[in-house]
């Protein structure tokens, strides 16, 4: 009886130890969330900035993604579109439809569509401010999505986000 006891309270040590590191990751994923938004936000960025501040979003989402039966094809679909942005340009529309695809996955087969917001607007500077408030919401969801510990949700608000930002918009 006393062995069995021991064994339980052992394996209850083990689980219990666990759970900071599995909040570890999701709070290192929100501070790589909030830095690469900062960095996308920040008048007169870089593209290069822009790049690898997406990269580290699209990271920030491979890391709080649930295992599921498609994490390993999601994961495939990140890395094919973070090789296309550093092989041609975050706004090659291959890297766009691996972005699309993996946001297939975790939307449960819906297809991304611009926001009405955007596509209604016609000037530039009338995009420009529909975009930043926009983008503000989706990563604002994401990161409360996050702390709730709605994983999956908070994967879908980011790929909208990164999709928003690589999808060309016309005036």
């Amino acid at each position: 009886m006393k062995t069995r006891i021991t064994i339980v309270l052992i394996t209850l040590g083990i689980l219990l130890s666990a759970i900071p590191v599995l909040r570890c990751s999701e709070t290192e994923a929100g501070a790589m969330v909030s830095h690469a938004y900062s960095v996308i936000m920040t008048p007169n960025t870089s593209t290069d900035a822009i790049m690898k501040a997406l990269m580290e979003i699209l990271d920030a989402s491979v890391l709080i993604l649930p295992k599921t039966d498609y994490s390993d094809e999601y994961r495939s679909r990140i890395e094919v579109a973070k090789k296309t942005f550093v092989e041609r340009s975050m706004l090659n529309e291959k890297a766009r439809q691996y972005v699309g695809l993996a946001y297939r996955l975790v939307n449960g087969g819906k297809v991304w569509q611009m926001p009405e917001e955007m596509t209604s607007a016609y000037r530039e500077k009338d995009i420009m401010a529909q975009a930043g408030k926009i983008s503000q919401k989706l990563v604002d969801s994401a990161l409360s999505e996050l702390k709730a510990g709605r994983n999956e949700q908070s994967v879908r608000y980011l790929l909208e986000f990164v999709l928003m930002v690589i999808t060309p918009i016309q005036a």
